[in-house]
């Protein structure tokens, strides 16, 4: 996956961190083929450990060398971010947003989101 590269390939100059949020395609709720043909069904977590399961589940699908952060029962990262159900962001070094992507998938711009990230890199 392409983040995990960005991770890597400039981990020494920026700190690449995923938030899990409530989950995006939960059973009974908006579910997407890839997922059903996948069998990747969880439900609606309840409880944050619930939700660290389902987190942990996907940092080991996907191998990702960066760190997982959990958003709280209480959503207040995804409702502060507007990131349901995913987001690309920059925090510059003095905690404001560099950068906000779109709302994914649609608009979720990897490509874009690496540029930003050597904009704070190379400044």
């Amino acid at each position: 996956m392409r983040l995990d590269g960005l991770a890597k390939s400039l981990g020494d100059k920026v700190k690449l961190f995923g938030v899990y949020i409530r989950e995006a395609h939960a059973e009974g709720e908006d579910q997407v083929i890839r997922n059903l043909d996948e069998d990747v069904i969880f439900e609606q977590p309840e409880t944050e450990d619930e939700r660290a399961e389902i987190a942990a589940t996907c940092m080991l699908r996907y191998n990702f060398s960066f760190p997982m952060l959990l958003d709280g029962m209480d959503n207040v990262a995804e409702y502060k971010y507007q990131s349901w159900p995913d987001r690309l962001y920059v925090i510059s070094p003095d905690g404001k947003i560099a950068y906000q992507g779109g709302m994914g998938p649609l608009y979720f711009d990897v490509d874009e989101f690496e540029k930003e990230l050597n904009k704070i890199v190379t400044s």
